[in-house]
């Protein structure tokens, strides 16, 4: 069985965070060079001896590479002697993969670079804290797709722990009698008594039965792969990663799995950027449990992410997250006064409970906490500054001021220039922070200024032109309408990186600009490109919802349920097409599941209660007085949770209007429509007018 080595050094007391405290860093230098030169002052009596114990021509090329690690600096050999060292000895792999090119040394280095990748978006995760996870997040059922574009960008950051086949000492090595530095560098590494940690494994094949083929035609079920490791230091540990048809997601967890070992904030960080909060969560906690850590207060602010963003999309347990994630960050600002990341973290969660409090009658809430949490990032911005951190480490303070002052240009608006500044000041400290050139897109955008909000997206672009950026962008233009725009965007995000998800947000953007076929074109290659992605099947099904195909709608929607069945949004869109298609038997069911699934699906209630009625007129000709009931309470149910949603409220309204005949509780559903969002004002008047005209 071939083999794969790569010698890799890790620094476990580097910072992992770009935006950790530089002053402490400086503090501790003077230890470290102690140490150093403790070491380097026996460094000559030991070396003295091993070369005693050596004859003739290689003792000579040994004294001639003593020579040229001084010219290099005893310093840096030392140094690199000395680090941890993480060495990827064996992954096997079987013979059908390594001859489609996956070979040990290829899979070695994917995982090499995966754990780059995870420090990388780690590091940046503790920097930009919440804003890693974007408010740009199409999680509506018409546009359902967990894979969003909201996704925090990855910067280039130091990290603790890495593995790389391009080494510093490679890039002097020298050899001399046939001896090479690194090899000097290996002895030293024996001679102060330095181990490696070996990591071994494999990859297995795992086939699935061929079960219920019914002809040639029909495709065999996907391969599965398996990856036992092996990692061997001060004990020996063994982990398998669940089976998966997709070798990225396994090269992505065994990855994960390695930094978890070694630098295990990393691994809770980077697990709460991909959303994985359980995992997170399940991390940091056993970190917090290790007395011997001492990064806690990061891993305390991990915690009050993890409490924020968990819920953050569930309407009925979002503000409890809220609170939670508010006390966490407050006790963290009494602990670690000078600790400003848990600050602008702070302010954000203050900001997002500000948001959901503007819906209520009274604004005070809401204006309340807007203040409070640009209070809050001031004082961020304060400690920044006095301790002289860095322009990149301040970026995020400023843009958490400019987000609280946008929100509190709603009572005045000359607040709305002030944030523009603020985050000005942003991109001054750090260009590449993304989010605030398309945040002054937003400002432009709720100040009806199209032309110099999308001269805003466009400038992110091209400041970074990544196909993230370009989606990102594309977003934020669709959400404001300018479908055009947004396709142009979404179409060069396929052009940079094609997969799944682009084709299908480039779909959308065509769809909703009138260009019927070719966003069915888009959705096709969405399927095409990857066959296991939902979206582009949910896409397709929503297109033959509107053009009254419902059969074929139907059948789309459980095929994008087959490929994500623990998504609720392609159930409520089933049960949608089964209604419509004269089908409340089979649409109760697909509403039930999405509920089932997702406690706070509003849509999925008002569309049960008022489909439980349909099924009793089809079958008996009247409504029951027990299913009115059931309806009732159905109903009910929805407008407590998304009182202010027009989809919601008309559902409602149509319900007691045309099924139940309650002519009062109609009216009360399409007068809070006309209201609210996502209504029909010309046709909800229309309806209010005969029920008021009927009471005569």
């Amino acid at each position: 069985m071939a083999t794969s080595r790569r010698t890799t050094p890790a620094a476990p007391n580097a910072s992992a965070s770009a935006s950790s405290d530089t002053s402490d860093r400086r503090q501790s230098e003077p230890g470290e060079q102690g140490r150093t030169g403790g070491a380097l002052s026996s460094i000559q009596t030991r070396l003295a001896a091993w070369l005693s114990s050596l004859e003739g021509p290689r003792k000579l090329a040994i004294n001639g590479l003593v020579v040229v690690v001084s010219v290099l600096g005893s310093g840096v050999v030392l140094k690199d002697a000395l680090k941890q060292v993480a060495v990827i000895d064996t992954i096997s792999v079987p013979k059908d993969l390594e001859a489609d090119g996956y070979t040990p040394a290829t899979m070695g280095q994917r995982i090499i670079d995966a754990v780059t990748q995870i420090n990388r978006d780690a590091a940046t995760t503790r920097r930009i804290g919440i804003y890693a996870l974007s408010e740009v997040d199409p999680l509506e059922p018409e546009s359902a797709d967990y894979e969003s574009p909201g996704r925090g960008h990855s910067w280039d950051s130091t990290s603790a722990f890495t593995l790389t086949s391009d080494e510093p000492l490679k890039k002097y090595d020298v050899s001399v009698g046939g001896v090479s530095l690194t090899t000097v560098i290996l002895h030293l590494r024996e001679l102060f008594g330095v181990s490696d940690t070996r990591i071994s494994g494999e990859i297995t094949v795992e086939h699935s039965p061929a079960v219920g083929l019914s002809s040639k035609d029909e495709k065999s079920p996907p391969k599965k792969f398996l990856i036992r490791l092996r990692i061997s230091d001060k004990g020996h540990v063994q982990y398998e990663a669940e089976a998966t048809d997709k070798l990225e997601t396994l090269v992505e967890q065994a990855a994960l799995k390695l930094v978890e070992r070694f630098e295990p904030l990393d691994a809770a960080y980077y697990s709460y950027y991909k959303r994985d909060y359980d995992n997170a969560l399940r991390i940091v906690r056993a970190y917090l449990a290790d007395q011997t850590k001492k990064e806690t207060h990061w891993a305390r602010n991990l915690l009050g992410l993890i409490e924020h963003g968990r819920y953050s999309h569930d309407e009925t347990r979002a503000e409890m997250g809220y609170d939670k994630a508010i006390t966490v960050f407050t006790e963290l600002r009494a602990s670690d006064s000078k600790f400003a990341p848990a600050l602008y973290n702070l302010s954000s969660v203050l900001i997002d409970k500000g948001q959901k409090h503007l819906k209520d009658p009274d604004s005070k809430v809401a204006f309340a906490l807007f203040s409070q949490a640009l209070e809050v990032a001031l004082e961020g911005i304060g400690i920044d500054e006095a301790a002289n951190r860095t322009d990149r480490e301040r970026a995020v303070g400023f843009a958490t001021a400019g987000q609280a002052l946008r929100r509190l240009g709603r009572w005045q608006s000359t607040k709305y220039d002030e944030a523009l500044s603020y985050f000005e000041r942003s991109i001054k400290s750090d260009a590449m922070f993304i989010y605030a050139y398309l945040i002054q897109g937003e400002i432009h955008n709720e100040r009806k200024e199209p032309n110099k909000a999308i001269a805003k997206y466009q400038l992110a672009t091209e400041i970074n032109p990544s196909a993230q950026t370009f989606t990102r962008a594309g977003t934020f233009l669709r959400k404001h309408k300018l479908h055009t725009d947004a396709a142009t965007m979404f179409q060069k995000a396929v052009n940079l990186k094609p997969s799944a998800n682009a084709y299908t947000y480039w779909g959308m953007a065509l769809r909703d600009s009138g260009q019927h076929e070719e966003a069915r074109d888009r959705f096709q290659k969405a399927i095409e490109t990857d066959p296991t992605s939902p979206n582009g099947y949910n896409q397709l099904g929503r297109m033959c919802l509107y053009q009254g195909k419902l059969d074929e709608a139907a059948d789309y929607f459980k095929r994008a349920i087959n490929a994500s069945p623990q998504w609720s949004n392609y159930h409520y869109n089933l049960g949608v097409a089964l209604r419509r298609a004269g089908k409340p038997e089979q649409a109760i069911p697909a509403f039930e599941k999405a509920i089932a699934l997702y406690q706070s699906h509003a849509w999925s209630y008002a569309e049960l209660g008022a489909t439980l009625a349909e099924l009793d007129l089809q079958q008996k000709g009247t409504v029951a007085v027990e299913t009115a009931r059931k309806v009732d309470e159905k109903l009910k149910k929805a407008i407590e949770i998304a009182p202010g949603d027009g989809i919601v409220l008309r559902t409602a309204g149509k319900a007691y209007d045309e099924l139940l005949k309650w002519p009062e509780q109609a009216l009360e559903a399409y007068r809070r429509a006309i209201g609210s969002d996502r209504a029909e004002p010309s046709e909800l008047e229309a309806d209010i007018e005969r029920l008021d005209q009927a009471k005569f």
